[in-house]
């Protein structure tokens, strides 16, 4: 399967990416996965080729700007820079969806929120027996 360059533009021709699962390894069906590893790293499927992979990583996104619907974001660092990225590539009207595991000590989310604008719902779940804060921007929305 190609990767880098070539894939993005051998599948995207210019048309929108649904979504974005970023350094995902497959998790979602129909998501373009960036992840600078070509492999995966977890669970049964550990060194099998990533699909649908993308190679980078979220503080230097190789799409264009405006392209992705939807982005979910999990156990991810989330650098300034990624932050950037990721409000730099989504639509005016996308969604993006952040999971960090509850920290007692700072909000994972903080500055997700301090930069990207949009219409905010937080959340707490469990995944896998552990506690998980969801937080959710629609851009464009209100």
């Amino acid at each position: 399967m190609p990767t880098g360059d070539s894939f993005v533009r051998d599948r995207c021709r210019g048309d929108m990416i649904a979504l974005l699962d970023v350094g995902g390894e497959g998790r979602y069906a129909t998501a373009m996965n960036l992840n600078p590893s070509a492999e995966k790293t977890l669970g049964p499927d550990k060194g099998r080729p990533i699909p649908n992979r993308i190679d980078g990583r979220a503080e230097d996104i190789p799409l264009p700007d405006s392209s992705v619907k939807a982005i979910v974001v999990e156990r991810t660092p989330l650098r300034n820079e990624a932050i950037d990225e990721l409000a730099r590539v989504a639509t005016n009207d996308a969604t993006l969806v952040f999971r960090h595991p509850v920290d007692e000590h700072s909000d994972p989310h903080a500055r997700v929120v301090e930069q990207i604008n949009g219409e905010v719902e937080i959340g707490q779940l469990e995944f896998d027996g552990q506690m998980v804060q969801q937080l959710t921007i629609r851009l464009g929305a209100g």
